[in-house]
């Protein structure tokens, strides 16, 4: 994808959260995201701390700003749908349990 035609390009987290923050305010972020940071006593320091090491939280977080302020940018629905399919690809490989194993007695 050509970085033009990216709308998060050159938008730093600060400033997401920010925007987000001025239109729809902690509260609904917390409702919307339902990431602890905006729940309990949201402060920009500490969500930016919390987002930078947290890719399932930040790529919730770019979802949102990204439907609230570039909803109309035509390459909108084509990164939302791959911040999607990381997200899912990510989850079935890496956050997938290794199943128990019984260990057996070996016989001599």
């Amino acid at each position: 994808m050509n970085e033009s035609n990216d709308p998060l390009h050159g938008v730093k987290l600060e400033q997401i959260l920010t925007e987000l923050e001025k239109k729809i305010g902690w509260d609904k972020m917390g409702e919307l995201l339902n990431i602890r940071c905006f729940t309990n006593k949201p402060r920009l320091k500490s969500s930016l701390k919390f987002l930078r090491t947290t890719p399932w939280a930040r790529s919730r977080v770019d979802i949102l700003y990204l439907k609230t302020f570039c909803s109309k940018h035509k390459e909108t629905g084509k990164l939302i749908r791959g911040i999607l399919a990381q997200k899912t690809a990510s989850e079935t490989t890496s956050n997938k349990p290794t199943p128990f194993l019984w260990p057996t007695l070996k016989n001599k």
